[in-house]
């Protein structure tokens, strides 16, 4: 689920930034989509914090010397 939540805060994101960069913007769906994007970090958040992860960060791979 947390991968999901991820993935929809980004597309969310996204889609926020063209619409209001429209010269005519939907108010409607960007609080529309405001209000998802809230709900999809939230989730994510709290899935990542009850699992130690630091929210929104990827895991960094060491590179063997």
């Amino acid at each position: 689920m947390s991968q999901v939540n991820l993935q929809r805060v980004k597309i969310l994101t996204e889609q926020i930034k063209f619409e209001t960069s429209q010269p005519m913007t939907d108010w409607d769906l960007v609080q529309h989509l405001l209000d998802e994007l809230m709900e999809n970090h939230q989730q994510y958040k709290s899935y990542a914090l009850s699992n130690n992860l630091i929210p929104y960060h990827s895991p960094v791979s060491k590179i063997a010397s």
